[in-house]
């Protein structure tokens, strides 16, 4: 029982956690944070969001956080300016460690949670723009990577809840679909016991579908045909038996161009699946 105990922990320690890993396309293409993105805004909300760019670069996280609160009544639109900051929490939350090169998890949830409250100012400024629903989503999925097994299993709905707000206001978000591909992907992968321990303990647990999985990363695909969507893609289909599919989806990824930061990786990954299984 010990171990089916420790095993359904595991599970929940990475269920979801790829929204703030290195090869996570979140931090590439969550939000309008990178600057040839800034040209979607006004004038002075772009002049914030450069000047923002200067002070990480000179004075860190934490300044950069401080300079984008004190702007926040600087433009006409405020909602930009708390998501970004609900962004920067999560990254800061995501990279910072002490001299030890260890950061507790008591610390990095209370970062994550301050970025969770922010998403939350932004969704109250504006409840009809889709990325505020977006980045509470990955708010809520930061939070469950630095959570206790209860503290998962109770917030695990909660990041599919706002990727669907996400895409009932802007069907056209590839990130949300990829989220929502993910989510019914790993929660897919319990098993009876875990799931009945989950019950058990919790009177719940999350219910997926790799049948959903995958609707969700064809159409993510569909809406920009990038490394990441396609490699997860091939990992629903291996999963669920279907290794020719599989095995044709990590062949395109080899042909698709080098665009984001963790493309490579992808690659790579994919491509080790295909050295496997000849």
């Amino acid at each position: 029982m010990f171990n089916k105990v420790k095993k359904l922990q595991v599970f929940f320690l990475v269920l979801l956690s790829f929204f703030l890993r290195v090869e996570a396309f979140a931090q590439d293409e969550s939000t309008e944070e990178a600057p040839e993105k800034y040209q979607q805004y006004s004038e002075c909300l772009q002049d914030v969001f450069n000047e923002a760019d200067v002070v990480k670069e000179e004075q860190g996280d934490g300044s950069e956080i401080d300079f984008l609160k004190s702007k926040r009544n600087s433009c006409e639109r405020v909602s930009p300016i708390s998501r970004r900051i609900a962004v920067k929490y999560l990254e800061w939350g995501d990279t910072s460690y002490d001299a030890n090169g260890k950061k507790s998890k008591k610390d990095k949830k209370k970062v994550f949670e301050e970025g969770l409250s922010w998403a939350r100012v932004a969704l109250q400024e504006d409840s009809l723009d889709h990325l505020n629903y977006e980045v509470a989503s990955m708010s809520f999925a930061a939070i469950i990577s630095a959570s206790g097994l209860k503290g998962k299993v109770n917030l695990a709905d909660s990041v599919r809840i706002y990727a669907e707000e996400c895409i009932r206001i802007n069907s056209q978000n590839d990130r949300a679909h990829h989220i929502l591909g993910r989510w019914h992907y790993e929660v897919s992968k319990l098993g009876w016991f875990t799931r009945m321990l989950s019950r058990v303990i919790f009177r719940g647990t999350p219910k997926g579908s790799f049948d959903l999985a995958i609707d969700y990363f064809t159409k993510a695909i569909e809406l920009e045909d990038v490394s990441v969507h396609r490699y997860w893609l091939g990992m629903v289909y291996l999963e669920s038996g279907q290794k020719e599919k599989a095995l044709d989806e990590f062949r395109t990824l080899q042909e698709l161009p080098l665009v984001h930061h963790n493309d490579q990786y992808f690659k790579d990954e994919a491509q080790k699946i295909l050295s496997k299984h000849g």
